[in-house]
């Protein structure tokens, strides 16, 4: 056992004294060539040695550890096994890292982080990068959001201003921006720190000179046209009535100085009168009617002391009514995605411009402190597989399926549902078709609206509700739709006391909450306490007992009792380790 220990120190030692090596000529390169290559041999010299060594190097040198930068450096630097060589790497990891975080990260980022805004930094209970460049991008966001505001104010002002149909207008209007806002958080940070060249760089100043071409942040044209409208055609129904009705009159004599008579009445139907009304966009043929006046007695004390005239409608053939038209002229406008050149020009940069002394322009500049800031957060793998959630154990998946009372069909979508469980993390607006998703765990854009998240780069994964349609599409082979309100509208309710496995919960109805939660009934554990699977934000795909849970639904489109066949359902795990 001796001999591999003894190589693997070998290796260690020989990958980080050429680390050490590179990092010195790093320096020198970055004394006379600039930073951009100076940087990128001596990340690359540090991640290479990391890689052949065993250890993350690369996530830590770029301060993904818990203990932030300076725990990162510690640790990378203990964990080598020689002492000479454990002071030497931290030597060169802390010359490394500022050499990184100083020249490749955006300032605005590293001001909370290290203090730079004046701030003053307490070691143990600092910022971490990750929080401030969340903090950083949520400011990002809200910029680009006011941004998205003028654009719909814009919309508005110009279906006014023209005198279109308002209503028209609206429902034809095209919004890229809502489903692809198109922007990129880092890329934003990298291109307003590099616009300040590092330096006197605040979250202030950079919302004031984004929110200074907010209306040139999401691009409008607008087409004029003209479409014929059915106007909407009301017409009366009517229910018939019987009517008392007078058909003759005999004088009788005076009393008391008024002429007496008899009235002759009967009782007649085939009279209507009207009902209600109907609107249609359709032509109807219906029953004409045509008016009538009627004789009918006038009563006091009970008796016939004389009579009136009352209009009743009698059927006369039938008719055909057809709704009008009118011809509508419109405005139909289109918001477009996200214009990146608006940063440019927000921030005064001329891509193709050199970039002070370094040998580089702006646009490859900003290109790099992006993808070094994205690499700094995420590493090569993209950050934490499936969030903050444990993977079940085969053992422990099969035996809590078993423990629940229902059938084989239920027990394959739960044993499904089970299987992301700790394996996959959450991000807004992620769907994915069925089985496992090469991309899940690895660095995307957040495209979606709606959440301070978008325009974030974050490890790929599921929201709530692409959980909840891929474990049906995975199991079943059905989807229950996208969206937890078309989810509300594709089930129908249940009581709690009908709850089985593979049946919904949701945590408000849709439209009354801003953000809403849909979730999977999962059965309950050998506590006899109902257990719940779902993708939620922070933990990725979870199976806890949430308190939240309101509302019991059962998917409309799903055949609970179908037979569970040989081979149904796609790879629910995520590739081996061994695989390329």
């Amino acid at each position: 056992m001796a001999e591999p220990e003894k190589q693997q120190f070998g290796d260690g030692r020989d990958n980080y004294a050429g680390a050490a090596r590179q990092l010195s000529d790093t320096l020198h390169q970055a004394g006379q060539t600039g930073a951009r290559q100076a940087v990128s041999n001596g990340a690359a010299a540090l991640v290479q040695s990391g890689i052949k060594s065993g250890k993350a190097v690369s996530e830590i040198a770029a301060g993904t550890a818990a203990g932030g930068p300076w725990g990162a450096i510690l640790s990378a630097a203990w964990s080598l096994r020689h002492t000479l060589f454990k002071i030497l790497a931290c030597l060169c990891v802390l010359l490394l890292i500022f050499v990184i975080l100083i020249v490749s990260i955006p300032s605005v980022v590293l001001n909370g982080v290290f203090g730079l805004n004046g701030s003053i930094v307490d070691m143990d209970n600092s910022m971490s990068m990750m929080q401030s460049y969340e903090e950083m991008s949520a400011e990002v966001s809200a910029a680009v959001n006011r941004g998205y505001q003028v654009a719909l104010d814009r919309v508005d002002q110009l279906i006014q201003d023209g005198g279109y149909d308002y209503e028209l207008s609206i429902e034809s209007l095209i919004d890229e921006a809502k489903s692809a806002s198109g922007f990129n958080a880092a890329y934003v940070l990298a291109a307003y720190s590099a616009s300040m060249l590092q330096q006197g760089t605040s979250a202030d100043d950079m919302t004031a000179k984004l929110d200074a071409v907010a209306e040139q942040m999401f691009p409008i044209s607008s087409e004029e046209k003209e479409k014929e409208r059915v106007i909407p055609l009301t017409y009366t129904t009517y229910r018939e009535v019987t009517v008392t009705v007078v058909y003759g009159q005999t004088f009788i004599g005076i009393v008391n100085g008024q002429m007496q008579f008899r009235y002759d009445v009967a009782v007649r139907g085939g009279y209507y009168e009207p009902d209600g009304s109907v609107t249609t966009l359709e032509p109807v043929t219906t029953t004409a009617y045509r008016a009538e006046d009627v004789t009918v007695p006038v009563y006091t004390d009970g008796r016939i002391s004389g009579t009136t005239s009352a209009t009743y409608y009698v059927p006369d053939g039938t008719e055909t009514l057809t709704p009008s038209t009118e011809t509508v002229v419109y405005l139909e406008c289109t918001i477009h995605p996200f214009d990146q050149d608006v940063v440019l020009d927000a921030f005064g940069i001329d891509p193709d411009a050199p970039y002070d002394n370094f040998g580089i322009t702006y646009g490859e500049a900003i290109s790099n402190m992006a993808t070094a800031l994205q690499k700094t957060l995420y590493g090569a793998q993209g950050g934490s597989q499936g969030g903050e959630s444990v993977p079940l154990t085969d053992e422990e998946l099969i035996a809590f399926v078993e423990r629940q009372n229902c059938n084989e069909t239920r027990k394959h979508i739960l044993s499904t549902a089970l299987s992301l469980v700790g394996k996959v993390p959450y991000f807004w607006g992620g769907k994915s078709d069925a089985g496992w998703n090469d991309e899940w765990n690895t660095p995307k854009v957040v495209t979606a609206t709606g959440s301070s998240a978008t325009g974030t780069i974050l490890p790929y994964g599921l929201d709530c509700s692409g959980y909840t349609d891929w474990v049906f599409k995975t199991a079943m082979g059905v989807s229950i739709k996208a969206g937890s309100w078309n989810q509300w509208d594709n089930s129908y309710a249940i009581t709690e006391a009908e709850l089985l496995p593979g049946d919904l919960g949701f945590m408000a109805v849709p439209g009354t909450v801003p953000v809403n939660h849909v979730l999977i009934y999962a059965g309950k554990n050998e506590d006899g306490a109902q257990m719940w699977v779902h993708c939620t934000s922070g933990s990725g795909v979870v199976l806890n007992s949430p308190d939240y849970v309101e509302y019991y639904r059962r998917p409309s489109n799903v055949d609970f009792d179908a037979p569970v066949l040989s081979g149904t359902g796609l790879q629910t795990t995520e590739p081996s380790q061994n695989s390329e």
